[in-house]
């Protein structure tokens, strides 16, 4: 793997406004101030390509009384056009891939957090 390898080919950028579970993100937010050097964009846009990439379709279901907010994202032109075909093919609208790809996410973060590399 090369130097630069960690880092995405330039892509277009579509900007976009989904709902969030209000609890999701503030952990995104929290995790993003304190923990991984990225911006809560670029942590959902994480979790976005990891549901796209492992297709792990679970059902999230939102707690009693959560608040969903919007928020403008903005997303990689290539991750948009793949959560459309996850749209077509699971009958799942984009915001609850969405939220299912942060809880996905925080949930495996959180379980292997504490674990020694």
């Amino acid at each position: 793997m090369g130097v630069f390898d960690r880092f995405y080919k330039r892509e277009k950028i579509i900007r976009k406004t989904v709902e969030i579970d209000d609890k999701l993100y503030e952990k995104l937010k929290e995790i993003s101030k304190n923990e991984i050097s990225a911006s809560v964009n670029q942590l959902i846009n994480a979790c976005i390509e990891q549901l796209i990439e492992k297709e792990n379709i679970k059902v999230y279901v939102k707690q009693k009384g959560e608040i969903s907010i919007k928020h403008t994202l903005f997303i990689r032109e290539s991750f948009v056009e793949k959560l459309d075909y996850l749209k077509e093919k699971y009958d799942i609208s984009i915001y609850k891939l969405v939220n299912m790809s942060i809880n996905n996410a925080l949930e495996e973060y959180l379980a292997n957090k504490d674990k020694p590399i």
